[in-house]
């Protein structure tokens, strides 16, 4: 089956997608241009990522921070500034953005309703999208161009029907869309383990030492066998035994499974051969509950 995005998904998208104030990164090269910066903060990249306002899973969602390459300084707007400067120096800073390959850049051929789009914020036959003018944005436009990018760029919508079996405390996820950001595959497996008892916890982002943790607590050990049980867990691990992924087995070689930890990546039943298609080339590791 593939599952589509809720129109409540939409519309919470909507407003989240596009953080309140705007980003623009630059290279040394790029910001020795000349410009005024002085109704903006101008800040070093090092002592950016360490930013705990800009560190937020809202920002590093939206700006796909793992992407960006090359840059040495980063710009913190109001939503209004990139309008008030000039069509030459918003031309070129919109076109560094799409150079460095930050987030909220999306294809022209995204969007179907191009007069829509104000002519200023295509570059090279890309789309460099900013929180005002996303605010002016019809509502259909938007809605148009968070489903395209939700099937070209993160996820297909293929998933496996859920089971008549499937336990209760996991109907209210499975193939569906979330609406938080930052909720990840250690996260849907740490709720999993609760059994529903914790529904908080589905939409954190947890990282891996945590992950351990809560696996000790609730028992569970390295197990040798290659033989799945219900309720056993997959872990991928990279050659430094870093966690990449992991996902909760159901049952009949079915698991509850999440992809990333973006807002367009769904909770979904997928099968063990989907899961090894993109996962076989890390080392997996079965933990089981001692009981």
């Amino acid at each position: 089956m593939q599952i589509r995005p809720t129109k409540r998904n939409l519309l919470s998208w909507m407003d989240s997608y596009v953080p309140e104030k705007d980003l623009f990164f630059f290279s040394t090269e790029q910001f020795n241009e000349g410009f005024d910066f002085t109704d903006v903060l101008l800040m070093p990249i090092n002592e950016f990522y360490k930013h705990s306002t800009y560190g937020q899973v809202e920002y590093v969602n939206a700006y796909e921070y793992w992407n960006v390459k090359n840059a040495n300084y980063v710009v913190i707007a109001q939503k209004e500034w990139i309008e008030t400067i000039s069509e030459e120096q918003r031309q070129f800073i919109l076109k560094v953005q799409v150079q460095l390959e930050r987030g909220l850049v999306i294809p022209i051929s995204f969007v179907h309703q191009l007069d829509n789009i104000p002519t200023s914020f295509v570059i090279n036959e890309h789309i460099v999208i900013q929180r005002s003018m996303w605010e002016n944005l019809s509502q259909s436009c938007k809605e148009d161009i968070l489903t395209t990018m939700i099937y070209e760029w993160w996820d297909k919508g293929e998933c496996v029907t859920s089971p008549e079996w499937l336990p209760a405390y996991l109907e209210p996820f499975a193939n569906t869309f979330g609406h938080v950001q930052g909720a990840n595959c250690l996260a849907a497996v740490v709720y999993a383990l609760t059994k529903g008892r914790q529904p908080w916890f589905i939409n954190e982002w947890i990282h891996q030492e945590t992950f351990l943790e809560k696996l000790a607590h609730y028992h569970y050990k390295e197990c040798l066998s290659d033989e799945l049980q219900p309720e056993d867990l997959i872990i991928w691990e990279d050659e430094n035994s870093i966690i990449q992924h992991a996902a909760y087995h159901l049952g009949e070689d079915l698991f509850f499974n999440k992809h990333g930890q973006t807002i367009f990546n769904p909770w979904k039943i997928l099968s063990k051969e989907q899961l090894n298609k993109d996962w076989k080339h890390l080392k997996h590791v079965i933990y089981r509950k001692n009981r």
